[in-house]
């Protein structure tokens, strides 16, 4: 039986002349080429030729003078990480699960269910995103980004934020879109495409940030796993948070006060009340948290219900200055609260 040798993957992204396509090649040590190429996100054809190593690297040219590029995936020759490599994660519900309750109260488990189903679904709504429940994994059709991939992603996402706000969708733009596209396969159907149509404004600029998040959290989930088999370490924590039901009651009262107090009637949010309080220690922004300096003030932040669960993980974070344009922050970068209660309407 022969054994496979060596293994290419490429990728052609080329806006508005419709290309999104793949390209993998196989050489086994018998000399047996075997080749399969299609759209991305699609089921592709395959060939198979008895022609040798010499016409391997002849296929890959010729593949390369015609636009594409080799895909940064885990498994496509790279060393970060083996193409072999066992996953065993827990899934992302157990992780939240043994992670963040803190108490065996109904309401927080319904709680952590809502919140991983409505994070998993931001990010593979539209974008052809998969999530593993198995392994609690996120990966393109393509396979798993590497980091050096993510982040030449990120800077070309922040570039690309630019002509997007400025709604400038030129040549530029779209130069910029291919190689992002190159980087992070994505099923975008069988129509032609540019940038104003695949980002066309704000919304999808951030949709593409937080799916740039959740690929470099199963990258590092993946690298984690691999080198914590290899020790027989247990699984890095992953929540170091401490989650439960608010039960002081003149605390409970006091807040209630609080948000019935800031409502504003003319934002038409004013029915809103409150129907559950949680006591939440996110213990690096407790142990970062400076109570000496004045004034401290109690604020609210509003936030979808779909990002919970990454603040959660990290934190209320402020992004780096080269990816601020892409957060939305009307008035810079930074961590946003209000005075007023009508924040939480997102939640």
């Amino acid at each position: 039986m022969s054994t496979l040798i060596r293994e290419v993957k490429l990728i052609k992204a080329e806006a508005k002349v419709n290309s999104n396509k793949w390209w993998t090649g196989q050489l086994f040590d018998d000399g047996t080429v075997k080749a399969t190429w299609g759209r991305v996100g699609y089921k592709g054809d395959s060939g198979q030729w008895n022609r040798g190593e010499k016409y391997f690297d002849k296929k890959i040219q010729e593949k390369l003078k015609k636009g594409y590029t080799y895909l940064k995936t885990i498994g496509n020759g790279n060393k970060e990480v083996s193409a072999g490599t066992s996953v065993k994660n827990k899934d992302l519900h157990s992780i939240a699960r043994t992670q963040l309750v803190k108490s065996s109260s109904p309401k927080l488990e319904r709680l952590i269910d809502q919140l991983v189903k409505s994070n998993i679904h931001r990010i593979t709504q539209d974008t052809q995103i998969t999530y593993s429940s198995k392994t609690g994994l996120f990966s393109t059709p393509m396979g798993i980004v590497t980091m050096e991939g993510i982040e030449e992603a990120r800077n070309l996402l922040a570039k690309l934020s630019v002509h997007v706000r400025a709604q400038n969708y030129n040549k530029e733009a779209d130069d910029l879109l291919n190689q992002y596209l190159r980087l992070i396969p994505q099923n975008i159907g069988m129509r032609k495409f540019d940038c104003e149509t695949l980002i066309p404004g704000e919304l999808s600029l951030q949709k593409q940030n937080d799916l740039l998040d959740a690929l470099e959290s199963s990258y590092m989930a993946l690298t984690k796993s691999d080198s914590s088999n290899k020790s027989n370490s247990p699984q890095e924590k992953i929540f170091k948070v401490d989650l439960d039901i608010l039960t002081d009651d003149s605390e409970r009262r006091r807040l209630e006060k609080f948000f019935t107090s800031s409502k504003r009637k003319m934002h038409g949010y004013d029915k809103v009340k409150i129907r559950e309080i949680y006591q939440v220690n996110i213990h690096e922004m407790t142990a970062a948290f400076e109570s000496t300096l004045t004034p401290i003030v109690e604020v609210f932040h509003g936030t979808s219900q779909a990002n919970c669960l990454s603040i959660l993980k990290s934190g209320l974070k402020i992004r780096p200055p080269s990816t601020a344009s892409i957060a939305g922050s009307m008035f810079g970068n930074g961590i946003y609260g209000a005075i007023n209660s009508l924040s939480l309407i997102h939640i």
